[in-house]
């Protein structure tokens, strides 16, 4: 199994990235050209392409994505345009860590990327090397600091180091706190936000990677834990999961 888009790539079928990439050709001189986002990757994904021209596209694609909200739909659109570049990266880091989960791992990968896209300093000039060069160096950061357990003790009493020392408004995003306003959600930033906060959780010994998996997956992919989980495990899973919510519960007010 290797590094795979698909749900992403199905995205830019959606009746609403189709209308988002309208909108945005509106709005790029440089993607007049490209009246199908398929031609747009077929040409970002041509090595034999003009590099200058890709990175004009490219960063007007971003400056127009981080300026206008409307334009947030397009980011599956990054995902897939540097596809390529994040499989290489992937097998790096299979290479190195070969214990690492390879969902979590994809997971990881698009949501630095799209955080890295987020905010990056870029100018017209380099912009993919840019994001790339950082993506790796965040990668090779990132996975030497992260343990590969399965379960570890739950404090969450609000006393030791970690805790003391680490307060992130993350938690209230997952759990609802009025602190963040709807009309201000930037969904991909607080999707990159959670996924940082659990991974300080992971490395602090707090919670472990396949901690992080469920609840990406429950809380937010909405999928079931019972799909998740074969039948001999479901009651262990469940367990485990309640006393991951309840470590963050405390955690949030704690800090």
């Amino acid at each position: 199994m290797g590094l795979s888009f698909s749900a992403y790539r199905k995205e830019l079928t959606s009746r609403r990235f189709k209308k988002a990439y309208n909108l945005l050709r509106e709005d790029c001189p440089g993607l007049s050209s490209f009246v199908d986002h398929g031609d747009l990757i077929a040409f970002f994904h041509d090595r034999t392409a003009d590099p200058d021209r890709k990175d004009a596209i490219l960063f007007e694609l971003i400056t127009h994505y981080r300026e206008n909200e409307y334009h947030l739909a397009i980011a599956p659109l990054f995902l897939v345009l540097f596809t390529p570049a994040m499989a290489n990266i992937y097998s790096y880091a299979r290479r190195k860590h070969p214990a690492i989960d390879r969902d979590d791992l994809v997971q990881d990968l698009s949501m630095m990327l799209l955080q890295i896209i987020g905010e990056v300093d870029i100018s017209p000039h380099k912009v993919a090397g840019r994001i790339i060069g950082e993506l790796r160096n965040r990668v090779r950061d990132f996975r030497k600091r992260i343990p590969d357990v399965e379960f570890v003790p739950l404090k969450g009493d609000g006393t030791d180091e970690f805790e003391a020392n680490h307060a992130d408004a993350t938690s209230d995003v997952i759990f609802g706190s009025d602190a963040v306003s709807d009309a201000a959600v930037d969904i991909n930033r607080i999707m990159a936000d959670i996924s940082a906060f659990l991974n300080r959780l992971i490395r602090a010994r707090k919670i472990s990677r396949n901690d992080k998996r469920i609840l990406l997956k429950t809380l937010l992919g909405g999928e079931s834990l019972k799909d998740l989980a074969p039948p001999r495990d479901y009651v262990r899973l469940k367990h485990r999961l309640q006393q991951v919510m309840a470590f963050i519960r405390n955690y949030s007010a704690n800090s």
